[in-house]
């Protein structure tokens, strides 16, 4: 690839044997990526690409707090498709999405969608979260086609549901521990975040 050389995000550009990774880029497997749209820079063993936006950019990682929206619920996994996250003058691209594997229920443990002694909630699919809730989940790892997501820190779980009855707005009833419909009453249990309704305090997470 050649300098000032016009690239795409998830372009290959080259090695790590060749060049080291700079900015707006991230390594896949031994080989450095582009994360947005730009011209290459090689400078010093490093390459790089020139964002027309002036922010830097760079990709979702492992230990960063994620937002998204749950986009499917099967038996064994859990699917989330993640945003682009923008702090300052940089920004955070989600160039995958995201999956949570539900914890098999074990012995002795709490029943599902209740908080164990150690007020850690014991993550099974049919109270973890639904199709349509947007939540906050922490990145455990990162694989090749996916991230795979946390939810177990008190902020982390639902920030905003819809009713499954009526599809209106849900409101968190926290001494009941159920999200409640404001128009038809209907309650669902769920891994709610403690940021439920106080999207100021969402925000400072990015911030």
């Amino acid at each position: 690839m050649n300098d000032d050389a016009a690239v795409a995000p998830g372009e290959r550009l080259a090695t790590e044997e060749e060049f080291k990774s700079g900015q707006n880029t991230y390594v896949e497997n031994g080989v450095v990526y582009s994360s947005v749209f730009g011209s290459v820079s090689k400078k010093e063993g490093t390459v790089s690409v020139i964002s027309g936006t002036g922010r830097e950019v760079k990709v979702l990682d492992k230990g960063m707090i994620v937002i998204g929206t749950v986009t499917d619920n099967m038996r064994s996994v859990i699917f989330i498709k993640l945003d682009h996250i923008t702090v300052g003058r940089k920004e955070f691209l989600a160039l995958k999405d995201g999956k949570i594997i539900p914890e098999k229920p074990r012995m002795g443990r709490a029943p599902m969608g209740r908080m164990g002694r150690d007020n850690k909630f014991h993550e099974s699919k049919e109270k973890l979260c639904d199709v349509g809730d947007t939540i906050l989940a922490r990145i455990l790892y990162n694989d090749k086609d996916s991230y795979a997501l946390g939810l177990r820190e008190p902020e982390l779980g639902v920030i905003y549901a819809k009713c499954g009855v009526c599809g209106d707005d849900m409101s968190y009833n926290r001494e009941a521990g159920l999200l409640v419909c404001n128009s038809c009453g209907s309650g669902e249990k769920r891994k709610v975040s403690m940021l439920y309704g106080a999207p100021e305090k969402i925000r400072a997470l990015f911030t």
